[in-house]
């Protein structure tokens, strides 16, 4: 990569390279069975702040074989926040969604009073479940082509919703040139991404994932609209998946952004060096845990469990992952070959047993309590994920085996 995928800029520097690594979704069949590995190489821009993987995989080969995801998988509860936000900044009902997955977001709409609605995505499947709950979907990929045409057949949308797009893309200025040509012109643009800046300040190389190319910080967010002509006008974040920075944003001349540039780099700068610090500790304190008799497990084997296993070399150190998604069950995480068990063998463990969650911090009160109700007291429950205080996290696992050991 030569050039800023944002600004298209040439003055990038590393920010912090996790090597050769699977792909996430793609479990493994038998557990020894050999991996196709991808360059996970992230470059940080220093003259718009957009950090970014260097060589992304083929889209055609990242997403062969996906284990499809729907929105509907995860609960979202912050969905009503959000249209609060979206009706307390423009009042108009037309709206299109960019990336509508299996129309969870445009089923919410319709019951909140939006309309006419209409959905671009690319996933037949995500496609073909939105549609049985009798949503208008365009399945197909946002081109200049498909907005004119969209435009000539159903106006321009009081409301564009893009919502966990913004890090695939590969083309940024493109898709701006889009949306410029399907909104209103007094429109609202709502865009929710991943928030990564307290996964860079803990040191959290969980936040990063192959099929997020772009990684945001909400002052990066902002400087981004600025480029292509939109200002914020309301922003949020919530405690969804790892956490998520929302805006609502209108057409307008920008003043100046929330990104202070330099103080971004020095964070980014240090992201590398943190993420070393905090998976050396984590090494220690489960070979610590291993050595005092205890068993561990993984409680989730998806995308950020699989960038936690894999980047800090967990493999020696994890007996077996927990799952909830029953098609990963019976399979083998890859990269690692940590075999994925249903809850169930939970209640089968008996030795006392760290139970590290690699699950969203807003699930784990309801996944903590599920650990617990199948084994007890053998359970002795920490978190690995930002936005959680995973250092704190550690200094309880490091004070429960202090314990042991002087007992």
């Amino acid at each position: 990569m030569k050039t800023c995928r944002l600004c298209s800029s040439r003055n990038l520097t590393d920010a912090i390279d996790l090597g050769a690594m699977p792909i996430a979704h793609r479990m493994r069949k038998q557990r020894d069975e050999a991996d196709q590995r991808y360059p996970f190489h992230n470059i940080v821009c220093r003259d718009c702040g957009l950090m970014q993987i260097a060589d992304p995989i083929d889209p055609e080969e990242l997403y062969r074989d996906f284990n499809f995801c729907f929105s509907s998988w995860k609960p979202q509860p912050h969905i009503a926040a959000e249209f609060a936000m979206i009706s307390r900044t423009f009042p108009g009902k037309s709206m299109l969604e960019i990336g509508s997955n299996d129309g969870l977001f445009l089923m919410e709409a319709r019951k909140n009073g939006f309309g006419p609605l209409l959905g671009i995505e690319p996933n037949r499947l995500a496609t073909e479940q939105a549609r049985t709950g009798g949503l208008p979907i365009v399945n197909e990929m946002l081109t200049p082509a498909l907005a004119a045409d969209l435009v000539v057949k159903h106006g321009k949308f009081d409301t564009i919703v893009v919502r966990q797009v913004l890090e695939h893309l590969l083309d940024i200025p493109g898709f701006f040139k889009c949306v410029d040509l399907l909104l209103a012109p007094q429109g609202v643009l709502f865009v929710d991404v991943p928030d990564v800046e307290q996964g860079m300040r803990s040191g959290d190389a969980t936040m990063l994932w192959e099929e997020h190319v772009n990684s945001f910080t909400a002052p990066v967010l902002e400087s981004a609209l600025a480029r292509f002509g939109f200002i914020v006008v309301e922003s949020e974040r919530y405690n969804f998946s790892g956490g998520t920075i929302a805006v609502a944003a209108r057409r307008g001349a920008v003043q100046r952004t929330t990104l202070d540039l330099e103080k971004h780099l020095a964070v980014a700068d240090k992201f590398a060096e943190r993420v070393e610090g905090y998976q050396k500790r984590l090494k220690s304190v489960l070979g610590r845990a291993r050595d005092a008799g205890f068993g561990v497990v993984l409680y989730g084997a998806g995308n950020r469990a699989c960038t936690l296993t894999n980047s800090g070399d967990l493999k020696s150190l994890i007996d077996y992952s927990v799952d909830d998604q029953v098609e990963r069950q019976g399979l083998f995480m890859p990269g690692t070959g940590i075999p994925v068990r249903s809850s169930a063998a939970l209640a089968q463990e008996g030795r006392p047993f760290l139970c590290l969650l690699a699950v969203n911090n807003e699930h784990e009160t309801k996944v903590a309590a599920k650990v617990r109700d199948l084994a007890g007291a053998a359970a002795h429950i920490f978190t690995s994920l930002s936005p959680a205080d995973i250092h704190s996290e550690l200094d309880r696992v490091s004070a429960l085996l202090d314990r042991e050991s002087a007992s």
